[in-house]
């Protein structure tokens, strides 16, 4: 019986084969896309979940609030916070503490920049990351020892066997030598700890200043995780906390209502936008809701194809269901029958649509930027057998349940010719796809002109053709870090001098881009305020075409601006309320002696996510150090050189800028990075995003078009007759095109209506995460709408034309 039910159901299939390619063409595509995004879903909902003790891992943060303006919320902690949590709550079986160094490696005669972490001595005991060689239970005991991932290992060692091996780390001013004790296989990319390499805490002390990790409660650098004992509820341990913290910091240091520490799930550290980035950035879990719900609506569009065809070519299989019924066939035999056909077409689309998704996984990681790897479990084939299940079911449903439930005799005398119910449920399948079609169109112009218009922009200065190069510096007291790091890029700007390909060259401790360095103080009249500094010499301002608003640039002939000298942005003089502030100061008591001299226009340093802050310009850093009291560095204020390159003469400048790198510093590893591209990657998601979402569209415009040709189709089989008689009574093609095409005009119009409030409720929600932002006009429906029928009208007007065009002699000859 069931061999009979697949011979009938492929002989259904051949005998259709054009429908039956649009559903398997449709189908697969829409599964393809189905197993891609769910590969995505997965990485990001079960980021940090591989570690076997994942849920009794949490991370310590902190949230301070000290008035208007002083609310402070981070995920770093201070140096003594681990230490103090496990040696006076017996709640905690462990701590590690994660601080991220950027520093020097040297093996040989090479020396490479490279990021080293400082962890603690449980750390491969608390987080399960896998090790290629050696024995990670005791390799951080001893201070010397290093543990490096295969990647770094094959970029220092090649093919050779890197265990007992020596590399020197720059820990502050001294180069510490470093043997290789394990080598960890790739850390995988849905963890938020991330790391190359790996050396003891016991390394701490010749980082920083050891009094700060004794008594530094309010400089936060590691991040800090606990490890609970099996059992414990964490609001228990939380609830402990304001008595444990009163004891250690004094009553006179600690107020419950301004300092509350607490601990995050490691499991939410990647999704929870509530909470502040740390070491690895925090991802919106919208995008992968959008891309889910992208997903699913091309499976639904090609659903609906599915069920559409079936619709339409109801009233051929109606013939076949009566018959069938006359000569014995019972219902539940029919309904076996169309739901096995559903079946056999998904199956085979499912193998389609893997085949595709696999081709596609390499594009498909570029474009989310991702890792992701078809799994060996049995999750992939869950999701396919459901998939293949579902679509089945549903997509069968139609023909299954509806078609078998004709009597025998209704269906042979044609009654069911006559109904209406079939052309509602149709035009109302048909108006459902082109919604869904218009909305993403729609969303994929208003993202395009959104991220054009970040692109093109006037940032308020010039970004083209400028290239920064960082000078390396030991970590030093920030201010002899910037006064040492500026003596090196002087030398650079003569070096570089009337160099082929180099037009100007200036100096600053911050490029675009970057985090500046944020700092508060409380001003003459007891209001907490904030700015964010850049340390920079003369030629910053002329350099990178930042337009002065009043007053006048720094001029290092006058020994005066060196030292006492600031400019500030029109938002620092807005957010005083000043109307000139030519030769005022900064309103806080403890500031040393210094002038406004200039008011820059305000520029967009950093992200359009955000609005332009309140920004100081200085040539020395002791006006900031000495009359602020909090401090806030997202990005050390290394010194660096900014050269502007010569149009055209790229290769040249950039070989000048090695050239003096080699003669200035010596065998440090050469680096550089340019401005328009720094400034591009900040908008890399949301990028990636629109090209998603734009091929998605792309998609679901093929798989609605298929359906539309498959459906027109079969229209036009059904108004053969009509067409060739009205031909015969004198109508034109051009006018059988109107009257064929007119409802589906129609259709496309509702279909818009519907589709507004729908795109503007979505599309306002995205672009509310951008400062600056485009307006959803009205141009962007009407453009959706026009393509939208366009495709339709071609998709349609070819089958009416190819029917129109059939001579009446041939239709009507049995007539």
């Amino acid at each position: 019986m069931i061999r009979n039910y697949i011979t009938i159901a492929f002989r259904s299939i051949l005998r259709s084969k054009a429908h039956s390619a649009i559903n398997i063409v449709g189908l697969s595509l829409g599964i393809a896309c189905c197993v891609l995004i769910t590969l995505f879903v997965k990485d990001e909902w079960t980021f940090d979940q591989f570690h076997s003790k994942a849920d009794r891992i949490y991370r310590v943060f902190g949230k301070e609030n000290w008035g208007e303006n002083q609310e402070f919320f981070y995920t770093v902690t201070p140096y003594p916070m681990g230490p103090a949590l496990k040696d006076n709550l017996p709640e905690v079986e462990s701590q590690v503490r994660i601080n991220k160094l950027g520093t020097q490696v040297r093996i040989g005669d090479n020396i490479f920049s490279e990021t080293v972490a400082i962890v603690g001595r449980d750390f491969f005991k608390m987080f399960d990351f896998e090790f290629a060689r050696g024995n990670g239970e005791s390799v951080l005991e001893k201070p010397n020892n290093i543990v490096i991932s295969e990647f770094v290992s094959k970029r220092f060692f090649g093919d050779a066997d890197p265990i007992g091996k020596t590399l020197s780390l720059q820990l502050g001013e001294n180069f510490e030598e470093f043997t290789v004790a394990a080598i960890t296989k790739r850390v995988p990319t849905n963890s938020s700890v991330q790391f190359y390499m790996a050396i003891s805490e016991l390394n701490f002390e010749k980082t920083v200043n050891p009094q700060t990790l004794v008594q530094g409660w309010f400089n936060i650098a590691p991040e800090t995780y606990v490890l609970l004992r099996e059992g414990v509820d964490v609001k228990t341990v939380e609830a402990k906390f304001p008595t444990l913290f009163r004891t250690l910091l004094g009553e006179d240091r600690f107020n419950e209502s301004k300092y509350a520490p607490g601990l995050q799930p490691l499991t939410s550290i990647h999704l929870d936008t509530d909470y502040p980035a740390g070491d690895s950035a925090v991802s919106d879990p919208k995008y992968s809701l959008i891309l889910g719900a992208i997903a699913l609506l091309i499976l639904f569009v090609a659903c609906i194809n599915f069920v559409t065809l079936s619709i339409g070519r109801s009233l051929k299989r109606a013939k076949e269901v009566g018959i069938r019924k006359v000569v014995g066939a019972a219902r539940k035999q029919l309904i076996t029958q169309f739901i096995g056909e559903a079946l056999i077409i998904a199956t085979i689309s499912m193998v389609i649509g893997i085949a595709v998704s696999v081709l596609s996984l390499p594009t498909f990681n570029r474009l989310a930027a991702k890792e992701l790897v078809y799994p060996t479990d049995g999750f992939l084939l869950l999701v396919v057998v459901a998939l293949m299940l579902i679509i089945g079911l549903i997509s069968g449903s139609y023909p299954a349940f509806v078609l078998s439930a004709f009597r025998p005799v209704t269906i042979l005398k044609g009654a069911v010719q006559s109904g209406n119910s079939k052309q509602f449920l149709r035009k109302a399948l048909v108006g459902v796809q082109l919604v869904l079609s218009i909305f993403l169109i729609t969303c994929t112009l208003v993202m395009r002109n959104q991220l054009s218009f970040l692109q093109e922009k006037n940032l308020g200065f010039n970004k083209e053709q400028l290239v920064v190069v960082r000078m390396y510096m030991p970590r030093l007291r920030m201010v002899d870090m910037i006064r040492q790091g500026f003596e090196k890029t002087e030398i650079f700007k003569t070096t570089l001098a009337g160099k082929p390909g180099i037009s100007e060259v200036c100096s600053a401790t911050h490029s675009f881009g970057d985090g500046w360095v944020n700092f508060g103080y409380t001003d003459d009249k007891s209001v907490y305020r904030t700015f964010d500094a850049i340390v920079v010499d003369d030629e910053f301002i002329p350099v990178t075409k930042i337009e002065m608003a009043m007053g006048r640039n720094f001029d290092d002939a006058n020994t005066s601006d060196v030292r006492r000298s600031v400019i500030v942005n029109e938002a620092f003089v807005k957010d005083l309320g000043w109307s000139d502030p030519i030769g005022k100061k900064i309103p806080g008591p403890n500031f040393i002696d210094h002038e406004i001299i200039g008011v820059v226009k305000d520029f967009n340093y950093n992200s359009l996510y955000t609005k332009v802050t309140p920004i100081v310009m200085v040539q020395n850093p002791e006006i900031l150090t000495k009359g602020t009291e909090n401090v806030n560095v997202s990005s050390r204020p290394v010194p660096k050189v900014i050269a502007r390159l010569k149009a055209g003469e790229t290769a040249a400048g950039l070989a000048e800028l090695k050239k003096a790198w080699e003669t200035i510093i010596g065998p440090e590893e050469f680096t550089f990075t340019f401005v328009d591209e720094a400034l591009a990657a900040q908008y890399e998601s949301d990028r990636n995003l629109g090209k998603i979402v734009s091929i998605a569209t792309v998609l679901a415009i093929l798989i609605g078009s298929l359906g539309l040709y498959g459906l027109a189709s079969l229209a036009m089989q059904s108004r053969t007759k009509e067409i060739t008689i009205r031909k015969v009574l004198g109508a034109t093609e051009g006018s059988l095109l109107v009257l064929l095409s007119r409802e589906y005009v129609i259709l496309i119009g509702i279909c818009l209506l519907i589709s507004v409030p729908l795109t503007l409720y979505m599309m306002q929600g995205w672009l509310s995460t951008f400062e600056y932002r485009i307006n959803v006009g009205w141009f962007v429906f009407l453009i959706s709408g026009g393509i939208s029928l366009v495709i339709a009208l071609l998709t349609i007007g070819h089958q009416t034309m190819k029917t129109a065009s059939t001579q009446p002699a041939q239709t009507l000859k049995y007539e």
